[in-house]
């Protein structure tokens, strides 16, 4: 099944992937910023940068059984509201990194979580549109995989 293209999405250029979590505000915020819990649903293998607190180090499985390893760079931060960061690829896949801005808006039902990922029209055009169908599907992966894991506790 081809999944619809979602308001706030351009092909190629950026995406956007919201997802309504069954948590309060601070909790999802501890979900995205603590490394014990980043294991659990943004990659396989989360840990922080040797020598900095700004920077996270993914180990992660693609769909085709691929390793990646990627770096995301704290840009900015505003708790508990958005964080900014820089996503690059380790693996010299492509050569600039993407910017991606965690946004939470608490709902009466929980913490709607907004993932806004940018720049991948600065990729090479063959892999633009290829990287960014990769990053819908994990980031829709991403997220289900949280909001189960913040109705659990």
């Amino acid at each position: 099944m081809v999944e619809q293209i979602r308001q706030g999405d351009i092909p190629g250029v950026q995406l956007r992937y919201r997802h309504l979590l069954a948590a309060p505000i601070q909790e999802v915020w501890a979900w995205l910023t603590e490394t014990e819990r980043q294991n659990r649903w943004l990659a396989d293998r989360v840990e922080v940068e040797p020598d900095s607190h700004h920077v996270l180090l993914l180990e992660s499985t693609d769909s085709l059984g691929k390793a990646l390893r990627e770096r995301l760079v704290s840009v900015t931060t505003n708790p508990p509201d958005n964080w900014v960061l820089d996503l690059q690829n380790l693996d010299g896949t492509w050569p600039v990194p993407t910017r991606v801005t965690f946004e939470l808006t608490a709902t009466p039902e929980g913490t709607e979580l907004s993932v806004l990922q940018k720049g991948f029209a600065h990729l090479p055009l063959s892999e633009c549109l290829t990287i960014w169908e990769a990053y819908r599907r994990r980031w829709r992966t991403a997220l289900t995989t949280l909001a189960a894991a913040c109705t659990e506790l």
